[in-house]
């Protein structure tokens, strides 16, 4: 074999990064932990936190931990790439509490396209096509909605719904969400609503989260586990200046060190 061949051949040998992290079990500090084991007696809980918080791991993590239980679970984000980040972690997640693949009992599905499959089993795929403009506003959500709560056992309902990135979703999405979890099951939202880059996040008032059937203090994540200590003050800072107080959520830095190494 030519030495050029085997150079070749070598770089197709090397194991993605990515691969050999699915075999290290995911790490939770105590919050995060209990937060995604534990459940509220309503079942409705929503969490908030700044970026690099560890949200998503929490989802990830409470999806595997009801999963090695049996129970169904539905992810629902509202960015298309994040669903392969969080089947990543639900891997990793899942060595915590099981051998067996968890990710046979979770969907993970960006918003557009849960609602495109329920419409496709409901038989509602005529109506899904007239939604026109209205498919990126509320009119999905409304059909999904009615259609669920007419639907007579032709859809499977789930031990407990997920979302990811709150801040992107509109109320009517989330009340879709609602007719597809089964009775007494859990219901979570996670959110950063200083990353409101679509202006939803104004219309989740306090009094609608009350009609969505939340109550109760946000579950807080203060602490950023992706952002150097050093940098911390500046982020805040910046957020003071530029976000406005309602939707601000100020990052604490990391007081048991950080994911960066230090360059000399």
């Amino acid at each position: 074999m030519k030495e050029e061949y085997a150079k070749d051949l070598r770089h197709w040998l090397v194991e993605p990064q990515m691969k050999s992290e699915q075999r290290v079990p995911l790490l939770l500090d105590q919050r995060q932990r209990a937060l995604a084991e534990g459940r509220t007696e309503t079942g409705f809980r929503r969490i908030k936190g700044a970026a690099g918080s560890g949200k998503s791991q929490i989802l990830a993590a409470k999806a595997a931990y009801l999963a090695s239980q049996g129970q169904t679970v539905l992810i629902v984000n509202f960015n298309i790439t994040l669903g392969n980040f969080l089947r990543d972690q639900i891997v990793r997640a899942g060595l915590n509490y099981t051998k067996e693949k968890v990710l046979d009992n979770i969907e993970i599905l960006h918003f557009h396209h849960w609602g495109k499959r329920v419409c496709s089993r409901l038989g509602k795929m005529e109506e899904y096509k007239m939604l026109g403009n209205s498919l990126l506003g509320d009119g999905l959500a409304e059909l999904v909605e009615s259609s669920l709560h007419e639907d007579d056992g032709r859809y499977p309902l789930f031990d407990a719904v997920l979302v990811d990135e709150g801040q992107d979703f509109r109320r009517s999405w989330w009340s879709a969400l609602m007719q597809a979890v089964k009775p007494g099951g859990e219901k979570v939202l996670v959110a950063d609503y200083s990353q409101d880059l679509y202006q939803t996040a104004s219309a989740w008032t306090e009094g609608a989260m009350l009609n969505a059937g939340f109550s109760g203090a946000w579950s807080d994540l203060g602490v950023s586990y992706r952002s150097p200590p050093a940098y911390v003050p500046y982020i805040s800072d910046f957020a003071r200046q530029f976000l406005p107080s309602e939707n601000r959520i100020l990052p604490r830095p990391n007081s048991q060190g950080t994911l960066f190494e230090k360059v000399n």
